[in-house]
């Protein structure tokens, strides 16, 4: 078993397996606490009970106030299930998650990306999970995003449990899955491409620390929310203080 990280860029928690089961279908909510997108504690396995595709209205847990705006992504991979794949039910040999919040709040604007694994031989290195950039294919021309030199990489990993058939019998095995939570940094200038993007499924990349590249989609109904997401703070900058 290789070892977890031990660099002080990560932070490496414990967490608990999700098997809660998730259909994809978008929460009809437009508003949400700031604490239920606090990250600090891990998240749990494809986002449960998150909206996704929808413009979100943040606001302070407790006085309601408006703190900012955002809309969530997913996307999810199940290569080696051969009947039904489900990547978003739980973690399971081979699936792979990644869940992407982009949007402004009082304080400045953000991309915040998360990754989560669960490798085939229950083996991963935490550091190895954490892109180092992500790509965007908006309108012919590439916008590059770097990690946000104020933030640190988080790293979990949680125990699971899956079964499988063996001789006609279920056959319960236990595994480990991981995930990894980088804050991107966004300009005013990435925020206005970003919120001028003709509203369509585009393509992005995220490149990690190995050279490893994985692409994947951004759907449609993401991209058009982004003109609002990045309207509540366009500036991308915290207010001025006394």
């Amino acid at each position: 078993m290789r070892k977890f990280l031990t660099s002080s860029l990560f932070t490496v928690l414990l967490i608990p397996a999700f098997f809660n089961f998730y259909d994809g279908r978008a929460i009809a909510q437009t508003t949400i606490d700031e604490d239920k997108l606090n990250t600090v504690d891990g998240m749990p396995w494809a986002a449960k009970g998150l909206p996704f595709s929808k413009l979100v209205n943040i606001q302070d847990t407790l006085v309601n106030s408006a703190l900012g705006k955002a809309v969530i992504d997913i996307h999810g991979e199940d290569p080696l299930s051969s009947l039904i794949k489900s990547p978003f039910s739980g973690p399971r040999p081979g699936r792979f998650i990644i869940v992407s919040l982009w949007g402004s709040k009082i304080e400045g604007c953000f991309a915040q990306i998360v990754v989560q694994s669960a490798p085939a031989s229950g083996e991963a290195k935490l550091e190895e999970l954490a892109p180092k950039t992500i790509e965007l294919g908006i309108d012919g021309q590439v916008l590059q995003l770097t990690p946000s030199p104020n933030s640190k990489v988080k790293g979990f990993s949680g125990k699971y449990t899956y079964t499988e058939y063996e001789n006609n019998t279920e056959i319960p095995h236990d595994s480990t899955w991981y995930m990894t939570d980088t804050l991107f940094a966004i300009n005013a200038n990435a925020a206005n491409i970003l919120r001028k993007a003709t509203p369509k499924e585009i393509r992005a990349r995220l490149t990690f620390a190995n050279g490893y590249t994985k692409v994947f989609p951004i759907g449609k109904g993401t991209v058009k929310q982004w003109q609002e997401a990045y309207s509540f703070n366009s500036a991308c900058s915290a207010p001025s203080q006394p």
